[in-house]
C-alpha cells in the first residue's frame, strides 16, 4: 500500500513539473511578484510571507483544483475506479504531490527573501513553520479538491480558482498597504490565505505560532476535507 502510494506520488510530482504553466505560476510568478513588490514596500518580511502563502496556494489550491477537474473531464477518475488502484490512493498521491511542490515553492520564496531581502531565515525558524504550513496546506488543498470535484472542466476550475484566490490575495495585499476597506477588516482574519500569511510572518519573526490563525486554518481544513470526502464518494 505504501509502496503504491509512494510510486503514485512520484508520478504525480513528475506530471506537475512537466506542466510549464503550473511551474511558472507556482515558482516563477511568486518570485517576480516578490521582486517587484519589494521595491515598493518597506517591510520585506510581510511581503515575503504573503508571497510564500500565495506560492503554497498555487500548488495546494489552484494546482489540485485544476488537476482534479482535468482528470474528471478526461474520464481518468472513472477509469481508476475500474482498476486495482484504489481511488483514495490516487487522490492521496495528488495531495502529497501538491504538498511536496508547495513546500518547495515556499522554501524557494523564503530562501530568495533571505538572500535578496535580508530576512532572518534560519533552519530553526524554517522547521518551526512546518505545523503552520501543514495546517495551511490542509485548508487550501482540501478546498482545491472540493473545487476540482465541482468543476466539470479544467477551464471552469480555473475560473473558480481565480474568483476565490485573487480576491483573498488582494484583500491581504490591501491590508499590508493600509488601504483595506472597513467592511473587509471584519472578514479578513477568517480567510485561509490571510491566516496562512500571519502564521508564516510571525513564525519567521520568532513571535511564536499564532493560535487564532492556526485554528482558522484547521477549521477551514476540517470543513474542506468533509466536503471533499462527500463529493469524491459520489460518482464523478
Amino acid at each position: 500500500m505504501l509502496t503504491t502510494l509512494a510510486r503514485e506520488t512520484s508520478w504525480q510530482i513528475r506530471i506537475y513539473l512537466r506542466d510549464r504553466v503550473a511551474v511558472f505560476f507556482t515558482f516563477a510568478f511568486p518570485m517576480l511578484l516578490l521582486f517587484f513588490w519589494s521595491r515598493q514596500e518597506e517591510d520585506p518580511l510581510a511581503i515575503t510571507a504573503l508571497v510564500a502563502g500565495l506560492a503554497l496556494a498555487m500548488a495546494g489550491y489552484a494546482g489540485l483544483a485544476m488537476g482534479m477537474a482535468a482528470a474528471r473531464e478526461g474520464g481518468v477518475l472513472k477509469r481508476i475506479r475500474s482498476t486495482p488502484l484504489p481511488l483514495i490512493t490516487h487522490i492521496s498521491a495528488r495531495l502529497l504531490a501538491a504538498g511536496v511542490v508547495g513546500v518547495l515553492a515556499v522554501g524557494l520564496t523564503l530562501g530568495v527573501g533571505g538572500v535578496a531581502l535580508g530576512l532572518p531565515v534560519s533552519s530553526g525558524r524554517t522547521f518551526g513553520l512546518l505545523p503552520g504550513l501543514l495546517a495551511g496546506f490542509i485548508a487550501l488543498g482540501s478546498w482545491g479538491l472540493v473545487v476540482g470535484s465541482l468543476a466539470k472542466t479544467a477551464v471552469a476550475a480555473s475560473y473558480l480558482v481565480n474568483a476565490t484566490l485573487l480576491p483573498m490575495f488582494l484583500l491581504s495585499a490591501a491590508a499590508q498597504r493600509g488601504v483595506l476597506p472597513d467592511w473587509a477588516t471584519v472578514i479578513l482574519p477568517w480567510l485561509p490565505l490571510q491566516s496562512l500569511f500571519v502564521v508564516i510572518r510571525q513564525t519567521i519573526a520568532a513571535d511564536g505560532l499564532p493560535l487564532f490563525p492556526l485554528l482558522t486554518l484547521l477549521a477551514w481544513g476540517g470543513l474542506g476535507l468533509a466536503l471533499a470526502a462527500w463529493r469524491l464518494s459520489r460518482p464523478m
